[in-house]
């Protein structure tokens, strides 16, 4: 006579584990034929109050200690990387630990497409011990599976894709707009809540943040021999750029007003001065070398040799004498140079090439 093999016993007790859990809480579990091998046992759609929600996932399920690694269990991704990756159901993975009888969770189709974004192969799905799941936990699970299937529905559904193409989690309150240039390159803009300054994302630029506002666009800056072009901040723009980036800060001037309760305060002191972003001459450079490293403007400190372009694009050192935040503009940072009685005003993540420090 045949005989159960043990390898089923434990894939059994996992999926039947994890089947009880979810609809004692009154949620609807499908499970899926174990001949048919496509990486999902579970199908379940949540419920809320007792009404059916439409919020689906799926669900691999594995079962046993063999699954255990380092700090916590990995599931491997084998065939099944872009099914779970690109399919319109986000995908879990769950682990049943026979010896503790514990089940612990990951998101399956967010590690894989951040290794994506990231340009790296994942081959394991990696389930950390912290994302367990039972009774305490499973509301929290629920409402973030919930949260993570409703992204591709009505309006989230192009913040989502823009989201997944820059490596950014936009927050529900976060003004997005998109732009698609000449040469078929993606430029998003992208202004939070309540802060001074936006954000550009460029497909060009690897999608490094670049942190712009309105009085850092020219549409006529000096290139030195190259002539002149639109910028903003460090990156030349052509004309059509610039006009939506101009038509965008137009439309999003009032979400960079304070938030309440976050108005400046008064300045404690009239000593020192603060130059207004509209007066400055020049603007940092993010130019690399050997011996230079790219730092925000609040990773800044007194003895910092950063690097500044005039207005003539000819680069020279500064010292910082003095970093300190500013009395006016809430978030900015006031930055110092060369012991001057005056500096610059800048926003937090503006960027800087620095000399690297001594180790």
């Amino acid at each position: 006579m045949p005989k159960v093999s043990e390898s089923r016993r434990r894939s059994r007790a996992a999926v039947n584990t994890l089947h009880a859990l979810l609809e004692q809480h009154d949620h609807i579990v499908q499970e899926i034929d174990g001949q048919n091998d496509f990486g999902e046992d579970l199908h379940v759609t949540f419920t809320e109050d007792g009404r059916v929600t439409g919020d689906m996932i799926k669900i691999q399920v594995k079962g046993g200690s063999s699954w255990r690694r380092r700090g916590g269990y990995g599931i491997p991704v084998g065939h099944h990387a872009d099914t779970w990756a690109d399919g319109n159901v986000p995908v879990f993975c769950v682990v049943h630990d026979p010896e503790t009888s514990a089940l612990y969770w990951a998101n399956a189709t967010q590690q894989l497409l951040s290794a994506r974004r990231e340009r790296r192969v994942q081959t394991t799905i990696e389930v950390n011990t912290a994302d367990r799941l039972d009774d305490a936990s499973l509301a929290d699970f629920v409402s973030q599976a919930r949260r993570y299937a409703n992204r591709y529905r009505g309006n989230q559904a192009l913040r989502t894709r823009l989201g997944e193409m820059a490596g950014i989690d936009f927050d529900a309150s976060d003004i997005v707009m998109h732009f698609i240039n000449h040469w078929d390159e993606d430029l998003i803009f992208w202004q939070r809540r309540g802060e001074g300054y936006a954000t550009l994302l460029h497909s060009d630029l690897d999608w490094e943040p670049q942190c712009i506002w309105p009085e850092a666009l020219r549409f006529n800056a000096s290139l030195g021999p190259l002539g002149t072009a639109p910028r903003i901040a460090n990156v030349i723009l052509n004309e059509a750029e610039a006009l939506w980036l101009a038509a965008c800060f137009e439309a999003t001037d009032w979400a960079r007003e304070p938030l309440p309760g976050q108005e400046p305060a008064e300045p404690r002191s009239k000593a020192r001065g603060e130059y207004a972003f509209s007066a400055r001459v020049g603007s940092p450079s993010t130019k690399l070398a050997p011996r230079r490293e790219l730092v925000t403007a609040k990773e800044l400190v007194a003895g910092d040799r950063i690097y500044w372009f005039s207005r003539h694009w000819k680069e020279r050192g500064r010292l910082v004498s003095e970093v300190w935040e500013s009395a006016e503009v809430p978030g900015a940072v006031c930055v110092r140079f060369d012991e001057l009685m005056l500096g610059d005003t800048f926003w937090p993540d503006e960027r800087f090439a620095r000399l690297k420090r001594e180790r």
